[in-house]
């Protein structure tokens, strides 16, 4: 097994890093949650936008590599960051970079930036039963703000919107 220290936490748009992400969520959602071929298009188109407008002074993305292999990212889009807060996205790890306190190294990544930038507030939407992602965001004392149900991904689900006060 693989030491944290061996990950190397790249910041900004890396080769492949749109596809690569796209692909490691539509493995990590398809056997528990069910969703196809269109959540894994979303969150490549979603992806895609985003880098074409990417803003390094007030958004980052991060990704987590080793050995030039991917295993894992987190974004924190500021654009809309004072009317929303700070938007954080697409936060996945490989299962073979999970329990080594690298999902803790990029989530501080994000609070680090945002606080550096001045920003009141992060806030995320995931999933209801989505752990430990979700004793995670508790850990660094995001908050629930909504719950609703809702079938955007193809199936339905109870979706939670997080928000972080800095």
């Amino acid at each position: 097994m693989s030491k944290a220290q061996d990950f190397n936490l790249l910041t900004g748009y890396q080769p492949g890093l749109i596809g690569r992400t796209a692909a490691l969520h539509g493995r990590a959602y398809i056997e528990k949650w069910k969703f196809w071929k269109f959540f894994e298009c979303k969150v490549a188109s979603e992806l895609s936008m985003f880098m074409e407008c990417y803003d390094k002074d007030v958004s980052c993305i991060w990704s987590l590599e080793k050995d030039g292999e991917f295993y894992g990212t987190i974004t924190l889009d500021g654009s809309h960051a004072e009317k929303d807060g700070a938007h954080l996205r697409w936060f996945i790890l490989h299962e073979d970079a999970k329990g080594q306190g690298l999902g803790k190294r990029l989530l501080q990544s994000t609070i680090d930036f945002a606080k550096t930038k001045g920003y009141e507030s992060i806030y995320l939407w995931t999933l209801a039963g989505l752990e430990p992602a979700g004793h995670l965001y508790r850990r660094f004392g995001f908050t629930l703000e909504e719950s609703k149900l809702d079938t955007q991904w193809g199936v339905e689900v109870q979706e939670e919107k997080l928000r972080l006060r800095l």
